[in-house]
């Protein structure tokens, strides 16, 4: 008997523990909630993605308690259910409203890093604005005024296809701004002029592999660009141009021939032609 009886006390001592434990095992939790919450960082853009990830993770933690909440605490005679509940509550709405505004931070992530290359261009540090316009475009791979600064550092590098490259991927974006419209379009003239004055300056000096490659450059960007936009002779002017110029169409088209591309070099066979007769 006095084995059974205690047993029942010893029983109903664990079983008192375990419930006084409840309020305050939530009582820790909420303020690791909120430890954790406050220690979340949205500013720096190199780890607002990570950070939504963990926010999200608090988030579910409290969901997850919030359906056991009445219960454990209820049973638990000692806590406060009704402060307790008011401290869950203010603890989960901060921790919400922050996570909206983590997300929609990350919606405009790469609004954040191309912000951040245009810093670095404005101090000349053109190798740390390719990591920012890299790292916009990791999680904005459409991001329109990225990929124009991208192809703009390119091309002022001597990068052509790249620049070109880039400059497609604008074109193929819908719904652009207007200023962003005006601004491609801007520098596409630009694009073109560059690539036609450096091939042109490239056939004078007779350059011919040197030229071959801006020309290639040149045919891609014409050839992959909304109807209409080149003229019917990708190389605008080129024929002008005159001192050692038949020279270097034949070693161009031969160049171009040696490659396999047999019809840009009938086109500059076609040019060196034009030229005879024009002389």
């Amino acid at each position: 008997m006095r084995k059974i009886l205690a047993f029942f006390l010893v029983f109903t001592f664990c079983s008192e523990c375990l419930s006084q434990s409840a309020g305050v095992l939530l009582s820790k939790k909420i303020d690791d909630w909120s430890s954790r919450s406050k220690s979340l960082d949205s500013d720096n853009p190199e780890i607002l993605s990570l950070h939504c990830i963990l926010l999200e993770d608090i988030i579910k933690e409290m969901d997850k308690e919030k359906k056991l909440f009445a219960e454990k605490i209820s049973a638990d005679k000692t806590a406060d259910f009704y402060a307790l509940k008011h401290n869950f509550d203010v603890i989960y709405q901060k921790t919400t409203v922050k996570n909206d505004s983590f997300q929609h931070k990350k919606s405009k992530i790469g609004d954040i890093f191309f912000l951040l290359a245009k810093e670095d261009l404005a101090f000349r540090d053109t190798s740390r604005a390719l990591y920012h316009l890299d790292r916009a475009l990791q999680y904005q791979p459409h991001h329109p005024k990225s990929l124009l600064e991208t192809a703009k550092i390119k091309l002022a590098t001597q990068k052509y296809d790249e620049s070109v490259e880039y400059i497609h991927k604008v074109y193929s974006q819908e719904n652009l701004s207007d200023d962003v419209e005006r601004e491609v379009s801007d520098f596409t003239l630009v694009l073109y002029e560059e690539l036609y004055s450096h091939g042109d300056n490239l056939v004078k000096s007779g350059r011919a592999a040197e030229a071959l490659e801006v020309f290639y450059a040149l045919e891609h960007f014409c050839n992959n660009m909304p109807s209409g936009y080149c003229n019917d002779d990708y190389y605008k002017g080129l024929m002008l141009s005159r001192e050692g110029v038949y020279e270097s169409y034949i070693s161009i088209a031969k160049e171009a021939e040696r490659r396999g591309n047999i019809e840009m070099s009938k086109k500059f066979y076609k040019y060196a032609a034009e030229y005879l007769n024009k002389e």
